[in-house]
């Protein structure tokens, strides 16, 4: 075989290998992009998940452990369970006693006697669900304020304590907005910065103090400007870098709404607002 030939084939097959390895890449980094989930069983897992199963009140609605690509190592653990909130402290009392080896995802739905569901979720670790505050109080709390609400509670990573409503008509926010200080106080944490509010038509960060002239400035363009949606401020770059009130209202209101938001004692009084459109 010529020695130039030779090389062409030598050449070509190395070529070949490259875009099979670049093919595989491709599909190694989409499956990491997808997080397709490998599963991973074992026993210790199954054991937690029979002992979590086993306590009143608590249904485990998914549990996995699994790999990712590429590395298909160091396997994830995570139960997502949905518990009655009298069934709570059994729960953070299992997971403290647990030696399951590995860190494990917590996410936990609480249901409460007046239909509340408060959200709580904990990152991977050891042990005891750490979800950054006291969540048996702030349940209590949450429950207290907006009886019959959907409600996630978090703290963020800017470490801003967040209640994030799934419910559409902003107005059933207005307690969490008046009573944000006194729900963070229950959870035990700093009395210190901003608390945001926000669901899909509201989004406020309320400040010392600020919960009740909160309250009274949303409660006014809900009853006097049909407002439907209201969006301050609440940490964070506006993508356009201005930060503005976007508030949707029909058009015969919008001189009156800018007029009440300029007359609150809050710090938005002084921002721009745009309206969005109906």
């Amino acid at each position: 075989m010529p020695r130039s030939l030779g090389a062409r084939i030598g050449i070509g097959a190395v070529v070949a290998g490259v875009i099979t390895l670049g093919g595989a890449g491709v599909v190694l980094i989409g499956w990491a992009v997808d997080e397709t989930h490998f599963d991973r069983p074992s026993a210790e897992f199954d054991a937690l998940r029979t002992e979590i199963a086993a306590v009143e009140g608590v249904d485990v609605a998914h549990s996995e452990r699994w790999v990712e690509a590429p590395t298909f190592s160091d396997p994830s653990s995570a139960v997502l369970l949905k518990v009655r909130a009298d069934a709570l402290p059994d729960l953070l009392a299992l997971a403290c006693a647990s030696t399951y080896p590995d860190p494990v995802s917590w996410a936990v739905e609480v249901d409460t006697v007046a239909w509340t569901r408060i959200s709580l979720f904990s990152d991977a670790g050891r042990g005891c669900l750490d979800v950054g505050f006291d969540p048996l109080s702030a349940v209590a709390e949450i429950d207290r304020s907006a009886p019959g609400a959907q409600v996630q509670a978090a703290v963020m990573e800017n470490g801003m304590f967040t209640l994030y409503s799934l419910d559409d008509a902003f107005e059933d926010l207005i307690p969490l907005v008046s009573r944000a200080e006194t729900v963070r106080d229950a959870a035990g944490l700093p009395p210190a910065g901003a608390i945001e509010v926000a669901g899909s038509r509201l989004s406020v960060a309320v400040g010392p103090g600020e919960g009740p002239a909160f309250e009274q400035l949303l409660t006014r363009l809900i009853d006097d400007h049909d407002v439907t949606s209201f969006f301050s401020p609440a940490g964070g770059t506006p993508i356009d870098g201005v930060e503005k009130v976007q508030v949707t209202a029909p058009e015969r209101h919008h001189a009156a709404v800018e007029a009440a938001i300029a007359r609150s004692t809050l710090p938005i009084a002084g921002l721009p607002v745009t309206f969005l459109p109906q």
